[in-house]
């Protein structure tokens, strides 16, 4: 079996154990740069001729290393590409479009997760007077975004529908994991979605990601600040936990299933360290 053969089987039953479309789009692109790796080393891509070794060179190239424009890739991005590998050839097995899975040996590389990128209310600031200049929609995603914590996914997909501004909350119907949740209207923002969803029927916001994604970033240059629709669910968070100090709290607001995902927004203050030490 050739592998895109098998990628395509893949896909088809990520699709079928409920898997989201960003973890199905992550696999994919993974396994065809994989795929590219082959064809410009000219190594068949036929999966019977497929090695542990590899897999190891494929790893340790510059293609699997570096980024379109050259650069180092970050090491959570690198052992994101060594599990999609791993994955993808241990369905290879149990599907037994190969005797052993030669991503068998691939393990993730220990490295420190960084923390978590998030704007100080003066980046706050001047990224929703950027957005203020654009468009309606774009401004009220982006302060919907950071006045929700949702992710980028879950905003796109609301429906007018989802919206309740008489109890303030917003039907989540697809969170990650496929684990409906309740997210909350801030007050300040009532009085807009109110406005929006007059007269209007279907999505709340009828733009793709990709289109979101490039105008974030516009609003974020024209702020001068360094921001995606991620930096804004981190600072959701960040912001929660230094009123309430309860990640439980914040692990609600996000939605998490558990709170040792939430954990990494638990970074103490040099200040308040000062002060538990008395120094």
């Amino acid at each position: 079996m050739l592998l895109h053969e098998a990628l395509d089987a893949f896909v088809l039953q990520l699709q079928a154990d409920g898997r989201s479309v960003h973890t199905i789009k992550q696999y994919s692109r993974h396994l065809r740069l994989f795929s590219s790796w082959l064809a410009a080393n000219g190594i068949p891509d036929e999966l019977d001729g497929i090695t542990t070794q590899t897999i190891a060179l494929f790893l340790t190239s510059l293609m699997a290393r570096q980024t379109a424009a050259g650069a180092t890739k970050l090491a959570t991005s690198t052992n994101a590409l060594r599990t999609s590998v791993r994955v993808f050839f241990q369905f290879c097995e149990l599907a037994s479009y190969v005797q052993r899975s030669p991503g068998m040996l691939v393990r993730r590389a220990r490295c420190g997760e960084p923390p978590p990128r998030a704007l100080c209310d003066v980046e706050v600031e001047r990224l929703l007077a950027a957005a203020s200049k654009g468009e309606e929609r774009d401004e009220l995603l982006v302060r919907l975004l950071l006045g929700t914590g949702l992710r980028l996914g879950e905003a796109l997909a609301l429906e007018v529908g989802d919206i309740d501004l008489r109890r303030g909350t917003i039907a989540v119907r697809t969170a990650k994991g496929d684990r409906p949740r309740v997210a909350f209207v801030p007050a300040e923002l009532g009085a807009r979605l109110a406005e929006w969803t007059r007269d209007r029927e279907g999505r709340l916001f009828p733009i793709s990601g990709r289109h979101a994604q490039r105008v974030i970033g516009r609003m974020a240059r024209e702020a001068g600040v360094t921001a995606s629709a991620h930096c804004l669910r981190h600072t959701v968070a960040t912001r929660v936990y230094a009123r309430t100090g309860d990640l439980g709290v914040v692990q609600r607001v996000l939605g998490h299933a558990s709170v040792a995902t939430t954990v990494r927004y638990a970074r103490a203050e040099e200040s308040a360290v000062r002060r538990a030490m008395g120094a």
